[in-house]
């Protein structure tokens, strides 16, 4: 009786250490919201103010794993609050989300009192992680991405205008190269054959930087608009991924990210220059729920 005793007060005395001193984190949360890694991923690092305060900015992004993991600090008065974040593609519209939280400063205290129910630390983290998870989910609720699968872009021939900007400033840029571009074809009389495009030909991740063409599909003729801004060029069809949007073209490019998951599940090896092929005119159609896009990743060479 004496050794089961000393047997049970030693593993008891060994998960009391493991739980206060060892375990990584006081606290974990898991939850699910819409949306691939890759747009929760930038939806993390963006997030910067943690409680009532939305000025506070008190959330700071100490290391990441692109797509899949961000590590954080927050600074709430006298507590520092490390929070990592881990992101698993479920599906084709689905992520999950782990969150591990310490507060060094309060990690023992914290633990103990969690032993007894829920804290003001559980609830304050529950709370905020709330937060998240419904602005992400909103945010996804204002577009629809259908994957289509494997497919081609299409052969082109095309004037177009580079430009370069982040990821979010894609569709300001496009109207702006679109007032060089579209004119010269109006007053040239080119003929337009197809609608226009995008084409990645750079996107830093890291930095959320890309280098792009705005384009529209021509028929080839001896006379072009050609000069330091407007350029032509033609590319062959290419075996790509291809998913189709709608919504507004400022969010299109979260497209990207539903076939950069829809690739990594299928182990596709992609090059992450896409493509998008814009249906519909902003100037002209008020209910952007309704735009279409045909958004292409080439597939690459080694598959």
């Amino acid at each position: 009786m004496k050794r089961i005793a000393v047997v049970a007060l030693v593993i008891l005395i060994g998960v009391s250490i493991w739980y206060l001193f060892i375990k990584k984190y006081d606290y974990q949360v898991s939850f699910s919201v819409k949306g691939s890694p890759g747009s929760v991923y930038y939806q993390v690092i963006s997030w910067e103010s943690w409680g009532k305060d939305p000025k506070a900015k008190n959330i700071t992004t100490l290391d990441t794993t692109l797509f899949k993991q961000v590590s954080q600090k927050v600074t709430v008065k006298d507590t520092v609050i490390n929070l990592d974040w881990t992101l698993e593609s479920l599906n084709d519209s689905i992520t999950k989300i782990k969150v591990g939280a310490i507060s060094k400063e309060y990690s023992i205290q914290n633990r103990v009192r969690i032993l007894m129910g829920e804290t003001i630390f559980t609830r304050g983290l529950k709370k905020e992680l709330k937060v998240f998870g419904k602005q992400a989910n909103d945010f996804a609720d204002t577009f629809k991405i259908e994957i289509e699968g494997e497919s081609e872009i299409p052969s082109l021939t095309y004037l177009f205008v580079s430009s370069s900007s982040n990821r979010f400033g894609k569709a300001g840029m496009m109207m702006r190269t679109n007032s060089d571009l579209y004119p010269k074809i109006l007053e040239n009389n080119v003929t337009v054959d197809g609608a226009p495009f995008v084409k990645i030909k750079e996107w830093d991740v890291l930095d959320d930087t890309i280098k792009f063409d705005f384009g529209f599909p021509i028929k080839e003729t001896d006379s072009l608009p050609l000069n330091s801004i407007v350029k032509f060029d033609k590319s062959p069809p290419k075996k790509a991924l291809k998913a189709v949007f709608y919504g507004n073209y400022r969010n299109s490019d979260q497209a990207w990210f539903a076939l950069i998951a829809y690739a990594e599940r299928r182990n596709i090896s992609i090059v992450k220059k896409p493509l998008e092929i814009f249906y519909n005119n902003p100037m002209q159609d008020g209910d952007a729920s309704q735009w279409k896009a045909e958004i292409f990743v080439p597939i690459s060479n080694k598959n």
